[in-house]
């Protein structure tokens, strides 16, 4: 009987679930919603487990799963969730991983490099030939500078800024009283935005609105700005993490993973012409993987399954791939 292994990447806005057997051949993938539970309910993170599973399965045509080893890419401890993914995948064994691993492994086929997560939140993850490892940012919504949360508070802000004159006008402020119903201002109607189920995917839905006006033609410069800080700040932060483990000193290629650069050229090239100021050798690539499929390919590695070109020709030919 073929093994089976679930690789699962676990994000502020989605969760990925990913079946692969020991030929790298990935049988079925799923989504589902948020499932950090550091930022919402066990409940909802349930919820978005099962429906990300169910789907794998679902399209793998396995009726009951018994995965040979589960690897979950999150930052929380997942254990609230094991009686979940018990029932759902019954693995022999669960390891939870860092995200930037997942993206790392996923993103170039390897273990050596440094892994951008670009997505709700924001986390340089690096690991060297010698198996130190590094990682900055990632802490939440104080922080995570250059995300999709951050660019989108950043954006918010400056629209109520505008809207009581302590800075300078933007169309922000315009795209929101449409987004909040076509009201005539903020103030009295921000109680719609601050009561979400699920505030930081809420907020984070707007760094959309950020993006486009600052790509537009003319740009508002305003949000122009904003996206420009975030890009410094992204670059910044792969820079520290490779230099922390001595990466900088020859070439080194950064997997990209997350919408924000996976999906908007301008800001991956942003993050990148700022990155090659500090690091001539640095190189940004788009992901060959998504950090579920790493999370899958952790797993095989986990039950002694090499990764060999074959492999991952077989990995790449069956992969979902990012629309």
């Amino acid at each position: 009987m073929a093994r089976i292994v679930l690789g699962m990447d676990i994000g502020g806005t989605k969760s990925h679930a990913v079946l692969a057997d020991e030929t790298g051949r990935i049988l079925g993938e799923g989504t589902g919603g948020a499932g950090n539970i550091n930022f919402i309910e066990l409940e909802m993170a349930e919820q978005s487990f099962t429906e990300a599973i169910t789907t794998a399965c679902k399209q793998a045509g396995i009726e009951e799963l018994e995965a040979e080893f589960a690897v979950i890419g999150i930052e929380p401890q997942p254990d609230p969730l094991f009686p979940c993914l018990n029932r759902l995948a019954r693995p022999k064994r669960i390891i939870r991983k860092q995200e930037g691993e997942c993206s790392l492994v996923g993103g170039l086929a390897d273990n050596v490099g440094v892994s951008l997560i670009a997505g709700t939140g924001s986390v340089g993850w690096g690991r060297n030939a010698a198996g130190e490892t590094h990682e900055t940012s990632c802490w939440g919504p104080i922080g995570d500078e250059g995300s999709a949360y951050w660019l989108a508070q950043r954006g918010l802000n400056a629209a109520f800024w505008a809207e009581d004159e302590r800075g300078p006008a933007t169309l922000m402020h315009g795209k929101i009283l449409e987004r909040l119903g076509g009201v005539s201002n903020i103030r009295d109607n921000i109680t719609l935005l601050y009561t979400s189920q699920d505030f930081r995917k809420e907020v984070s839905q707007y760094s959309r609105i950020v993006m486009d006006l600052a790509t537009a033609d003319p740009p508002d410069e305003v949000m122009q700005d904003i996206v420009h800080e975030g890009a410094e700040h992204l670059a910044f932060m792969l820079a520290v993490c490779a230099e922390a483990l001595g990466l900088h000193a020859g070439p080194y290629r950064v997997a990209a993973t997350g919408s924000l650069v996976t999906r908007v050229p301008y800001y991956f090239d942003q993050v990148q012409g700022r990155l090659w100021k500090r690091h001539r050798g640095a190189k940004m690539v788009l992901p060959r993987f998504s950090p579920g499929v790493g999370a899958a390919l952790i797993a095989l590695a986990e039950i002694g399954v090499e990764w060999s070109e074959e492999l991952l020709a077989r990995t790449d030919a069956t992969a979902a791939k990012e629309e």
